[in-house]
């Protein structure tokens, strides 16, 4: 009869384990939902603060000769969650998903008239998110254009992806034929990017989201 009870009480205890397993798991994925939602909304208000601290900072210039990330840092456009703040002249910045971020100064019209802002890293459900946020294509935020790149593998670095991300922006904007970037005043593949468009080029878990302002 004790051997009876026993039994009784392994079988209930590895019923118990079992129900706590399943409640760990789902807590574990929906904490992980929910960090990807707050790094989801955070990246975007980052990029949104440095578009507009940059465009302030350059209101009395001619152009945005010269801007890149160690000048970003330099004069305090840049939050300081998104660099080490020990190292006055560093130029490694870092968004909410720990991917890097590039500033750089390009062309629209004539040399150094608009800058980009390129930043990696980012889920494939993140980039989509981001991707289809409504950013303003007014003449107030600035905004000419968007695109997406695919994130670093093989023997690429998140280094390539920037960079190419930042070069796609450099040239003339034509986007009759990428889906991967939309531009201001498009009829077929204006801003913000259509559902179809972003989930098609976020791609993984290291996509890189460029901007690009006057």
């Amino acid at each position: 009869m004790r051997v009876n009870e026993q039994g009784r009480s392994m079988i209930e205890m590895l019923g118990v384990l079992a129900i706590v397993g399943v409640l760990s798991v789902g807590g574990i994925a929906g904490y992980s939902k929910a960090m990807n939602k707050f790094k989801t909304n955070k990246m975007t208000e980052q990029v949104t603060l440095i578009s507009t601290n940059i465009r302030t900072l350059y209101s009395s210039q001619k152009n945005y000769a010269g801007l890149n990330n160690k000048v970003a840092v330099a004069t305090g456009v840049i939050p300081g969650e998104m660099y080490d703040a020990t190292k006055a002249s560093t130029s490694d910045i870092t968004n909410a998903f720990g991917g890097k971020v590039k500033i750089a100064s390009t062309k629209h019209m004539v040399d150094n008239d608009s800058f980009v802002i390129a930043t990696g890293k980012i889920p494939a459900a993140s980039c989509v998110s981001i991707a289809t946020t409504d950013w303003g294509g007014d003449s107030g935020s600035g905004l000419l254009a968007m695109t997406i790149e695919a994130g670093a593998s093989g023997s690429a670095s998140d280094a390539d992806a920037l960079n190419t991300a930042v070069t796609s922006l450099s040239n003339t904007l034509t986007s009759s034929s990428q889906d991967k970037l939309a531009v201001v005043g498009d009829s077929s593949h204006g801003l913000p990017f259509g559902v179809p468009a972003a989930s098609s080029s976020c791609k993984g878990d290291s996509n890189v989201i460029a901007w690009k302002y006057l």
